[in-house]
């Protein structure tokens, strides 16, 4: 009796045994699977980076496909833009910009049947832009929309200013002087200061070197070459040397002349403009009439600085304190 009372115990026990061990088993099962189901889908993640093409962030969601820095790309540029634009338009990105280098231009014509353009080119290569959001308006900023350029204003202390001639070309194809006087100075280059560029163009024109004083004047004007506007400015200048070195490609005439005889004999607008409205000269000013040659006003060097960076070069407005007659 007490084998057969003892034995459903066992039995009980043995089943209960058997009921944990599959359970086990079950739970062991299911985590197995669940982690081939996350190394697979890992596998699916690394084998779709493969299939995009390699890019650096770009500032506002965009990135750059730089095949001038991998040349590798190019060769699987063609098999990979289709599912990397998709990738990216997944990932929320707005932008796409791809730079080419000359010698793999043709693929310039393929990457224009994706949606991509033209942005800008220099030298040995071009940078296409593709907008990946059809439905929102393209907020990639054109490339150069201005050209800078100025002009020195070579003011001595006797009361002479620095003027030049160019060379123009004539109906019969001959370079001949120009007729009108100017006042040295062209466009800047990449990187410089109003100041840098300035000083750099009186001297290369003109063999004068000088310091930068202030800003006299403004223009901008739009539709210049290549469909840009022109940022041109007039720098006031502190004359260190008199002799003159002309550049006989760009110049065919320089020489100082009085501020009397500029305002008596020339016709130049912009400098009239300055002479009349920044030194208060009219058509009536004398040499030695006493009258002064500091701008009525002109705007200052100074610096800008947010913590932590370097000073923004920037340029305030100062005026002459100009004494008023009181009338009696």
């Amino acid at each position: 009796g007490r084998g057969e009372s003892g034995g459903a115990p066992r039995c009980g026990r043995l089943a209960a045994a058997l009921g944990e061990s599959e359970a086990e088993g079950a739970r062991g099962r299911g985590q197995m699977l669940f982690r081939r189901v996350l190394a697979l889908a890992g596998m699916a993640r690394g084998v779709a980076s493969l299939h995009v093409l390699p890019s650096t962030p770009l500032p506002y969601r965009g990135v750059l496909v730089d095949l001038a820095e991998d040349p590798t790309l190019s060769t699987s540029f063609s098999e990979l833009i289709s599912g990397s634009l998709k990738a990216w338009r997944a990932q929320g990105l707005n932008s796409v910009m791809l730079r080419v280098p000359i010698e793999e231009s043709a693929l310039c014509a393929l990457a224009s049947r994706h949606g991509f353009e033209f942005h800008h080119a220099a030298g040995g290569e071009a940078v296409l832009k593709c907008w990946l959001c059809p439905d929102r308006e393209d907020k990639v900023p054109p490339f150069a929309t201005h050209q800078v350029g100025g002009a020195g204003f070579v003011l001595s202390e006797s009361g002479e200013i620095l003027v030049v001639k160019e060379w123009r070309d004539a109906p019969d194809g001959q370079r001949v002087p120009s007729t009108q006087w100017k006042l040295p100075g062209g466009l800047l280059d990449r990187g410089e200061s109003f100041e840098e560029g300035i000083a750099r163009e009186v001297f290369e024109e003109t063999g004068i070197k000088s310091d930068f004083r202030s800003i006299l004047a403004f223009w901008h004007r739009h539709n210049c070459a290549w469909g840009k506007s022109d940022l041109y400015f007039v720098a006031r200048l502190s004359p260190l040397s008199r002799e003159i070195t002309l550049c006989p490609d760009e110049i065919s005439d320089c020489k100082w002349m009085t501020l009397e005889e500029f305002i008596s004999t020339q016709d130049h607008p912009l400098i009239l403009q300055v002479c009349q409205r920044v030194l208060g000269l009219d058509s009536t000013y004398k040499a030695g009439d006493g009258k002064s040659l500091e701008p009525l006003a002109e705007m200052l060097p100074a610096g800008v600085q947010w913590p932590g960076r370097e000073p923004y070069p920037s340029y305030f407005a100062s005026s002459r304190r100009v004494e008023v007659p009181v009338l009696d």
